[in-house]
């Protein structure tokens, strides 16, 4: 992980970089405006643009937010469409008012690919989009917010032992209290959302308990950037998108031990 990123109210300067993140999954986000028009028969057409690099489909329920409408569009359900690479760890969703790409990690391909790699893909692939939007007669869509998204999985017997460690795994949490009554804390949540400098957006971060599908205990830390762009092009979406990682590795940064980004997740600062 590591970029240059200045704007107003910014820093300008180098990011840490990460030689073992525990970085699990990504999500590089465009929201806007439901699209006019679409259609459950657009996802089949999109889907031959883009099959080459993603041969596998997979159609999902919205998200729950979506979900509760008034009123059922049959021509335009509340589903998005899941278009997967070969490696099953690259893919990009679809619905009508959003476009994600992911990159997430499985058991074949575990290592974070780097946002230097996964950026210029997730321009090429929302500028494929766009261009089939086009030339369907659709609008330029009405951009409504950017999200970059990072879940990081810290496990049990690596990062932490006991739910207690989680206060030096995340120094702004409170220590656990200890007396006769309160013995050793089970289990520890977060959820708090900071403003970003300039007024360009927010940033969230969410700490939970977990078990993953291999058995492992972890401690899942999401954090998520989010805010609207300057305009409605592509090259301010890609401001954003740079930013908004920008954000989140200094975030990453800023919200856990020192001790640890050095010792575990081995955090080096460019000279």
């Amino acid at each position: 992980m590591g970029n240059d990123f200045s704007t107003s109210g910014w820093p300008s300067r180098r990011l840490p970089e990460y030689g073992n993140p525990p970085v699990i999954e990504t999500a590089l986000a465009v929201e806007f405006a439901p699209i006019e028009g679409w259609n459950v028969i657009q996802y089949g057409a999109l889907w031959e643009r883009f099959k080459v690099r993603y041969p596998r489909v997979e159609v999902h329920p919205a998200p729950q937010e979506f979900l509760a409408q008034p009123e059922l569009d049959l021509g335009n359900p509340p589903v998005r469409c899941f278009f997967i690479g070969s490696e099953n760890n690259q893919l990009i969703q679809i619905r009508s008012g959003a476009f994600v790409r992911n990159w997430r990690a499985n058991q074949e391909n575990h290592g974070y690919p780097r946002f230097k790699t996964i950026r210029p893909s997730f321009e090429e692939d929302l500028n494929l989009f766009l261009a089939f939007l086009h030339d369907q007669g659709f609008e330029q869509p009405e951009i409504w917010k950017c999200e970059v998204t990072y879940v990081n999985h810290f496990l049990r017997g690596r990062e932490w032992h006991s739910a207690s460690d989680a206060y030096k795994l995340i120094p702004s949490l409170a220590k656990p209290v200890s007396s006769e009554v309160l013995a050793d804390l089970q289990q520890v949540t977060f959820a708090g959302v900071y403003s970003l400098p300039g007024d360009v957006g927010q940033i969230q971060f969410q700490l939970q308990p977990g078990v993953r599908n291999d058995g492992h205990e972890v401690l899942q830390l999401m954090i998520t950037a989010f805010g609207k762009p300057k305009g409605n092009g592509i090259e301010d979406v890609l401001e954003w998108i740079d930013l908004g990682h920008f954000a989140v590795v200094q975030g990453f940064t800023d919200f856990t031990s020192p001790d640890i980004q050095a010792s575990v997740w081995e955090r080096t600062w460019p000279r």
